[in-house]
């Protein structure tokens, strides 16, 4: 693997135990690498199938990653040359078209969506096995935290939901993955996005979308939701909740777009053309009232209250795939399609730090921690890696 810095931007998998709760769905059970072995000779298990002892063998003989250091300096544009992996999450999955990465609110709790497997980590302890592990019949758009003891996603229909052969939405537990609520949909879900204060933004087909109450799991409103015939690529909820956003492309004729609701205003999307081909990511400054639609090269700022573009900028060496802020907004990082990121400095488009090892495949997403100090990125295997500076950096 190779990493480096670049300035200047010119603007077969072990059998696994499972145990079965209904049709379709499947919970792993936490395991952990400090308790004893059973007696007459039976080898505990991890979630991903590797008998702990093997597990934690393979993982101090090849990285000293077992342990999140929580100590570790806030990621800043003065020390992003500094990056580098410091934990590596997850075993390999024999086949992995797109992870999506989400922190919990704490940023001690990591969740990676790999097809249509959910596994979570506890970042304090010692083991990068996964804490949790939920199997789905199909695949799922997203999955997201709500708080750091409720994962929420929209699911395929299963025989046993309240209303049979009917997409739902899905709430588990972290502790054990069990199934905690759920409900049914109108129509299938092609986009989700959870505010700071437990509101669900779910975006379905035939030009639907709804705010959902996760905690008291009703429906608040309906909305107007985007034309159908388009594919939805990110959502997001501004700070405050106030605003939400979802990035689009146009099937028919290739062109991005962004829907944006003033929550407090209408139930009807402000929609602007983007100027570019292919969505990529949408996310809120943490700090300011302005927005960011990413396309695969190109990054367009906007002022949400009103609703103007204030600059753009172009990277043409990398094709990313998503888009995340650190917390006060000083950086945005983007996974590339060359199982890497770049790092960016929001105020000049700068690339501060960029990872690759040259592959041309997609990995998947790369996102900041609740507190700055790291980066989680998909590694295209089903693996995912903890970056970070040095605590003196």
């Amino acid at each position: 693997m190779e990493s480096h810095v670049r300035h200047g931007l010119h603007l077969p998998e072990p059998r696994r135990r499972e145990v079965r709760l209904e049709e379709g769905l499947s919970v792993v059970r936490p395991r952990l690498l400090d308790r004893p072995r059973l007696a007459h000779g039976h080898v505990r298990q991890g979630p991903d199938g590797w008998s702990l002892h093997s597990h934690a063998l393979f993982h101090s003989g090849l990285h000293d990653m077992s342990l999140t250091d929580l100590t570790r300096a806030v990621i800043t544009s003065t020390n992003a040359s500094g990056l580098k992996r410091v934990r590596q999450l997850g075993s390999q999955l024999d086949s992995v078209r797109w992870e999506r990465l989400c922190f919990d609110p704490s940023g001690t709790r990591l969740l990676a969506k790999a097809d249509s497997r959910l596994r979570w980590w506890d970042l304090d302890m010692a083991t990068d096995v996964a804490s949790g592990s939920v199997e789905l019949k199909m695949e799922p758009i997203e999955a997201l935290f709500h708080g750091s003891n409720h994962i929420v996603t929209a699911g395929p229909p299963v025989a046993e939901a309240a209303v049979t052969w009917r997409p739902r939405l899905m709430a588990f537990s972290t502790t054990d993955g069990s199934l905690w609520r759920e409900e049914t949909l109108s129509a299938p879900a092609t986009g989700l996005a959870m505010s700071r204060d437990g509101m669900l933004l779910a975006i379905l087909e035939r030009g639907e979308a709804l705010l959902w109450d996760v905690a008291g799991w009703k429906r608040v409103r309906d909305l107007l939701g985007v034309e159908w015939h388009v594919q939805v690529k990110a959502c997001a909820f501004s700070q405050d909740s106030r605003f939400a956003a979802v990035i689009v492309t146009y099937y028919d004729h290739d062109q991005a777009a962004l829907y944006l609701w003033d929550l407090k205003a209408s139930s009807h999307p402000w929609v602007q053309p983007l100027g570019f081909q292919f969505a990529a990511g949408v996310a809120f400054h943490p700090t300011r009232p302005l927005l960011v639609a990413r396309g695969v090269h190109e990054v367009v700022v906007m002022d949400v209250y009103e609703r103007r573009v204030l600059r753009t900028f172009n990277d043409y060496r990398h094709y990313v795939s998503n888009l995340d802020f650190s917390p006060d907004g000083e950086l945005m990082v983007s996974s590339s399609d060359t199982h890497g990121f770049a790092l960016y400095h929001f105020d000049t488009g700068e690339v501060l730090f960029s990872h690759s090892d040259d592959s041309e495949l997609t990995t998947g997403d790369a996102v900041f921690s609740p507190d700055g100090r790291f980066i989680a990125c998909a590694q295209g295997d089903g693996t995912v890696g903890l970056w970070a500076v040095d605590p003196g950096s």
